[in-house]
């Protein structure tokens, strides 16, 4: 169907009224940042900054919040985290996808109401868990935490499988193959697509969320996060150095997303096929 000239205008101002939206709000927290206390308190946030080489803020943030100790655990958090979920995922998916089993639809049935249990709702429970048998206040509680499956990431899974040949099995047990050998050395390393949206999804929430780091980590073993929050908890932090930090935790992001897009986009391409 051919575009009318109507509809390219309409889609374009949508397009750029939303690209505002979500730009507007950083200008002003770029400005500050890079201003002096003098400047943010005698100028107006949407006022450039009289220059863009002042690092003093992001020296301090640094120094102070300890910062780069944060994203040191943040990033031993994630790695191990994500790893042991996209391949554990990647596993239930797999099996799901390519075997039948009974109680099949029962277990798909249970990952999917696990949608609809608020975290809050059973942290009473897990946090007792997680205290007897001593890994609250060490990172492998969030560690285990994190590591869990969700059913988003199965149906990004199950969408990449179905763009998978079951000959490519069949070849390999002809061949004498397992099933693990199969999925390892052949399904897994396929499935690149799914696995790197699912990184990228999931590691963004888990890189921003406060509730599980605040309440399992102790003040040594901190979060970016929960290194943040100390800015804002602080009446005598200057807005200018909470600038400063909120730009230092997006630039981690904003390089892994430039650099990973391809594959995002890739992997929900597949997953509108549900």
């Amino acid at each position: 169907m051919n575009e009318t000239k109507l509809y390219k205008v309409i889609r374009y101002v949508i397009l750029i009224a939303a690209s505002i939206f979500v730009i507007v709000p950083l200008v002003p927290l770029i400005f500050m940042a890079f201003k002096t206390g003098a400047e943010y308190s005698s100028t107006s946030v949407l006022e450039p900054p009289k220059s863009f080489t002042n690092m003093y803020n992001f020296s301090y943030a640094l120094r102070v919040g300890e910062l780069g100790k944060a994203f040191f655990y943040t990033a031993i958090i994630l790695v191990i985290s994500l790893a042991v979920q996209v391949t554990l995922t990647a596993m239930v998916a797999y099996v799901l996808h390519r075997f039948d089993f009974k109680f099949k639809n029962a277990v798909k049935i249970m990952f999917t109401l696990t949608m609809f249990i608020p975290v809050v709702a059973t942290q009473n429970l897990v946090f007792r868990m997680m205290y007897s048998v001593g890994l609250v206040n060490t990172m492998w509680s969030v560690i285990i935490l994190y590591s869990g499956v969700g059913i988003v990431g199965i149906y990004i899974m199950l969408n990449q499988l179905d763009n998978i040949s079951h000959e490519i099995d069949e070849a390999a047990y002809i061949d004498g193959a397992t099933h693990f050998y199969t999925f390892i050395k052949i399904i897994f390393p396929l499935m690149k697509p799914a696995c790197t949206t699912m990184i990228i999804i999931n590691g963004i929430g888990l890189y921003n969320d406060f509730y599980i780091p605040n309440l399992y980590l102790n003040r040594d073993v901190q979060t970016f996060t929960v290194a943040l929050y100390k800015f804002f908890g602080s009446m005598s932090t200057p807005f200018e150095i909470v600038a400063a930090a909120i730009i230092i935790g997006i630039i981690p992001i904003m390089i892994v997303f430039i650099f990973l897009q391809k594959y995002i986009y890739n992997g929900l391409a597949g997953s509108v096929k549900m």
